[in-house]
């Protein structure tokens, strides 16, 4: 397989960011995030993750900023109404657009039309292309290989927040079986990225993994995690910064070209019990499969 170098990751989410802002410049309907992520030849299961990586950004940011641009664009070469500017990039009322546009350029939409057309026009130029990421230091990242290996999940959506209710259900749930024994160790599947993801929406796996024979039921499921290749990052600290860890993986990831990543989830090893351990002392293997 050949390998894939950053630059030409970078110019995959360059076609991302074309696509959207061609869809706003013929008043079509935003790509969906799975067309996108085809465009950029990128798996569903990392294409938010990579982006925003990438990009410093989300794409929901970049989509909010490139509607603005247009917006500034439209004001500076027509006549057209605020409130119609305001309905062709995509904001549901005008009080909205008049809210994010001055938030993001510093100026009412009125002002950026009325002060100065040329100026207009050189602020909607300035919101085309996301700023350059800041050289960050170099990470120790592990490769290693995980074999297949039994775990019993129960599959959340929509309860971050009670996670620890759901695992003290899963140990409950051993423990009538007679199994407690045979944990062997405490994971976590995140479905998504928990930043771009509304709170109702955000799914997340609950295992444990076990060498008992087991049966399913009561909503706990058996499944096998790992098997092949996966980089190994030991984040440190609170489990809400887990997703900043991801960003950090994959901008290592993507720097050296020989490793490329496999449709299949990112997994979360717990080393230490928050209950028994200070948040700044939590530890949690990270694992990112790659091939």
């Amino acid at each position: 397989m050949k390998p894939t170098s950053q630059s030409d990751y970078t110019k995959r989410i360059k076609r991302v960011i074309a696509a959207v802002a061609d869809s706003l410049e013929h008043d079509l309907d935003l790509p969906s995030t799975a067309t996108l992520a085809g465009i950029a030849n990128f798996s569903a299961f990392h294409f938010m993750r990579i982006y925003r990586s990438l990009a410093g950004e989300s794409l929901g940011t970049t989509v909010q900023r490139l509607r603005l641009a247009r917006a500034a664009h439209l004001l500076a070469a027509s006549a057209a109404p605020i409130s119609e500017v305001s309905g062709r990039v995509g904001f549901e009322t005008p009080q909205a657009f008049a809210r994010a546009f001055r938030e993001h350029f510093g100026v009412a939409p009125s002002e950026a039309r009325v002060a100065n057309v040329a100026n207009a026009t050189a602020i909607a130029v300035s919101g085309l292309a996301p700023a350059p990421s800041q050289p960050r230091p170099a990470i120790r990242v592990d490769v290693v290989t995980l074999k297949p290996f039994r775990v019993v999940v129960k599959r959340t959506e929509g309860v971050y927040d009670k996670l620890d209710e759901v695992y003290r259900s899963l140990f409950e749930w051993m423990a009538k079986r007679g199994a407690l024994e045979a944990i062997e160790s405490i994971w976590g599947v995140p479905q998504q990225d928990r930043r771009d993801t509304p709170a109702a929406n955000f799914g997340f796996d609950c295992c444990l993994a076990t060498s008992a024979a087991l049966s399913a039921g009561e909503g706990v499921m058996l499944e096998d995690l790992g098997g092949g290749n996966y980089l190994r990052y030991l984040h440190e600290g609170s489990f809400d910064r887990l997703d900043e860890s991801h960003d950090v993986i994959f901008r290592e990831l993507l720097a050296p070209p020989e490793w490329q990543l496999r449709a299949a989830p990112i997994l979360h090893e717990y080393l230490t019990d928050p209950e028994e351990t200070a948040e700044a002392d939590l530890r949690t293997h990270i694992y990112v499969p790659v091939t």
